[in-house]
């Protein structure tokens, strides 16, 4: 990018998955085509987003059968083993855009499955990946009863993608730290305070799937709550409320500046929702109310588990333009 500027384009595109997974991938690659070729006014976004488990029914008996190896960061996906993250590096290097690849079921090691949130840079290549840490285990009287820990198996390590060398290829003067959670774990706000105080994230990435239970009542609040703790922005991508049953996602897909104000919302069905981020916000939401500098460290203090593993993407730190 030739010019500088603190506004970054994105995309999110919120859709319904079905029983087909070819069907799954051609109906995704359309919603991200659309995204980058009737973005209004011309703007072309930077940054694509997919929500949590497109590839599959969300459902806790079908997630084997749609789990896909992933491997690990620095890998071409083009010629990868999932053929789900082939088909957005192909797209992601076709228009020269990285993409926020959602969350799909990881085929692991030792035949354990894991609901892991990836992201692809405009090459094709495998910049991050981050395995869920809070699976969703809830029985909501009168509600949902939801297990997750049924079939899948939670990740250990935090992850966050510096912006160093800008492997978005975003074209900002400073581009951000991107912190990756998926839906469940943003309810822990200790984690998302623990990842922008101690390893600096500017935005954060939660593709989700809230239910017609918990999606009225916390949505919102939720990821509000979590922009205004860290005063970053939080982009939420949800997956859309299907038409013939199935798991009854929610919708309303966000995007939050860091002043917890909601700059961008979709409503329950398929569509992509286009915003602009002012990233120059995060700084001034800082100096307004510096929360950072005011915390009492000789009180209380955030810090990591002994033996943590944060996976803030060293290989990243070479040539990153292609």
């Amino acid at each position: 990018m030739s010019e500088m500027c603190s506004a970054l384009p994105v995309a999110l595109v919120q859709l319904c998955a079905t029983e087909d997974a070819a069907l799954n991938r051609s109906q995704a690659e359309a919603w991200l085509e659309r995204a980058v070729l009737e973005a209004p006014g011309g703007v072309r976004p930077r940054l694509l987003m997919l929500p949590e488990v497109w590839n599959a029914p969300y459902a806790v008996d079908r997630f084997a059968a749609f789990a896909e190896p992933i491997p690990q960061p620095g890998a071409d996906l083009t010629h990868g083993p999932s053929p789900s993250l082939a088909m957005v590096a192909s797209l992601a290097r076709r228009h020269g855009v990285a993409v926020i690849a959602g969350s799909i079921p990881e085929q692991g090691e030792a035949g354990r499955i894991y609901n892991t949130a990836t992201v692809v840079d405009p090459r094709g290549v495998l910049l991050a990946k981050h395995r869920k840490l809070h699976l969703f285990d809830v029985d909501v009287p009168g509600g949902i009863c939801f297990r997750e820990s049924d079939s899948l198996t939670a990740g250990e390590d935090l992850t966050v993608l510096s912006g160093s060398s800008d492997p978005l290829r975003t074209g900002l003067q400073e581009p951000p730290n991107l912190g990756l959670l998926i839906c469940y774990d943003i309810r822990f706000p200790e984690l998302a305070l623990l990842m922008q105080q101690r390893h600096g994230c500017t935005l954060f990435a939660c593709p989700a799937a809230f239910n017609t239970t918990t999606g009225p009542r916390h949505w919102h609040l939720v990821m509000r709550a979590r922009a205004i703790d860290t005063q970053c922005f939080v982009l939420a991508c949800s997956s859309a409320r299907p038409q013939g049953g199935g798991y009854p996602s929610y919708g309303h897909s966000l995007v939050v500046d860091p002043w917890g104000t909601v700059i961008a919302e979709a409503g329950e069905g398929e569509q992509v929702l286009h915003a602009q981020l002012d990233l120059s916000q995060v700084a001034l939401a800082r100096q307004a109310i510096p929360t950072g500098n005011q915390r009492r460290q000789d009180v209380y203090r955030l810090s990591g588990a002994p033996g943590l593993s944060v996976h803030e993407a060293a290989f990243m730190k070479g040539d990153c333009a292609g």
